[in-house]
């Protein structure tokens, strides 16, 4: 069984300085260690984007297989392995064969396609026990469902079933044991992804079904901070969040961790913990956990995101006419289209969506009887910026100072939003304001 769990990203293949300390820390480490790998992202892209290519006759598998081929080559030479493994080999051989048999058929069922792209992790977690090898550290690779990792049968975004994972403590033999992230087995049989980014969430139900004292979180891309540093460089690092602060930050932002690593850890109170790689060493940036701390600004972080849309249904009617909402979320369900927020008056409702689905929303309202409704505009040209903490509402103060913070500097807020929790309160800018935004708002905050 294992005694300590450890996330670690795809994106650190990258850097060597990274997988130094990394090697460096499980050799030191003297403990059985269950490393839980995300994809590298070029193969990840290079295989969600080429199952659609394959099916539309757009590209050939080996087009897509080159592609994979030449990220693979170009992350073990940075640490100067000459070539690859068998193992390593026979995942990409495994792969081809199921992409042919997409380009073959020029069609795939939900099933098949996280099966695909489970590939990427699968092929990381090779490339990971390569560069383990020439440092002279034994590492185990063991898959989700050679470990009896049960979730349910929503493929793209299953959750998992606990009480049938049972196998799962036993099934982690001693050492370093490297485990693909991001999905599961069905009780069919079949692999289910747990939706995008979600090596954490895997990592966090293994912590729970292994019963580790924490969770660790090996070098995020970004780092809990509190604003996004490349738009304010004397940017914090936030010591301490609650799990609902950690979600918060990781669902209206661009965060490397996903929005339900938490769920998998609240009732046991685990603690998550995320470590920097530096110097061959690892230093403890960021503990998240069920303590409730309101800072004396309350705001622990403003964050942001570009990749979200308005969607408006405007009319004279729609706040009179019972059921327009339902019908739109419905339609919405059905088509695997995820709504962000909801903001709605007498004259429009105003639908926050993620800006890939956009088009295809208004498509879909375009075609359902919506007699109230006299128009349809799209508002793409936008940013969310959200500040997080607890105590929003018992701090009435915090949305005076954000409303302060614009409109001094004449920044124009498209909508607003706070009240849903008492972690959050949001606005949505025009993108041409989004960063002299940010920077008033932490200004006024922080400094």
């Amino acid at each position: 069984m294992s005694n300590c769990v450890v996330r670690f990203g795809g994106n650190s293949l990258s850097k060597l300085p990274v997988l130094d300390a990394f090697a460096n820390q499980l050799g030191a480490s003297g403990k059985n260690t269950a490393v839980i790998v995300s994809a590298i992202p070029e193969i990840q892209q290079s295989i969600e984007q080429g199952i659609e290519l394959l099916a539309s006759n757009a590209v050939s598998t080996s087009h897509i297989m080159q592609q994979i081929s030449d990220s693979v080559v170009q992350k073990i030479e940075i640490f100067n392995e000459p070539g690859i493994s068998e193992l390593l080999e026979n995942e990409l051989n495994s792969l081809q064969n199921l992409l042919k048999g997409i380009e073959f058929t020029g069609d795939f069922s939900l099933s098949l396609k996280d099966q695909v792209i489970s590939f990427s992790e699968r092929i990381t977690a090779a490339v990971l026990q390569l560069f383990l090898s020439k440092n002279q550290l034994d590492a185990s690779i063991i898959y989700p469902e050679d470990l009896g990792l049960i979730v349910t049968e929503e493929f793209g975004n299953a959750t998992f079933l606990y009480k049938e994972s049972f196998k799962v403590k036993n099934s982690l033999s001693e050492g370093i044991i490297l485990i693909p992230g991001s999905y599961g087995i069905t009780q069919n049989g079949k692999i289910a992804r747990l939706g995008k980014r979600s090596a954490d969430y895997t990592a966090a139900g293994i912590t729970r079904l292994t019963e580790a004292d924490s969770l660790q979180l090996w070098e995020l891309d970004k780092e809990f901070k509190t604003c996004d540093s490349e738009i304010v460089p004397n940017a914090n690092l936030i010591p301490r969040l609650t799990y609902s602060e950690a979600s918060e930050l990781s669902y209206f932002s661009e965060l490397s961790i996903h929005p339900r690593i938490v769920e998998p850890l609240i009732s046991k109170h685990i603690p998550i913990q995320v470590f920097r790689l530096i110097n061959k060493g690892k230093e403890l940036t960021t503990i998240i956990n069920s303590e409730s701390l309101v800072t004396p600004n309350v705001v622990k972080s403003v964050v942001h995101t570009d990749e979200i849309a308005v969607l408006k249904l405007n009319g004279p009617g729609v706040g009179f006419k019972p059921g327009i909402l339902a019908k739109v979320t419905t339609a919405f369900h059905h088509s695997g289209i995820n709504i962000r927020s909801v903001i709605t008056s007498q004259v429009s409702i105003n639908i926050i969506l993620n800006k890939n689905e956009i088009a295809r929303a208004r498509t879909i309202c375009k075609e359902l009887p919506l007699s109230s409704v006299s128009e349809i505009i799209i508002e793409d040209q936008v940013s969310l910026i959200a500040v997080v903490g607890h105590g929003m509402q018992q701090h009435h103060g915090v949305s005076a100072k954000l409303f302060t913070a614009v409109a001094q500097h004449k920044i124009n807020v498209l909508l607003s939003g706070s009240g849903a929790s008492d972690l959050v309160s949001y606005l949505i800018v025009d993108q041409k304001d989004t960063q002299k935004a940010i920077k008033e708002i932490h200004q006024i905050f922080f400094e």
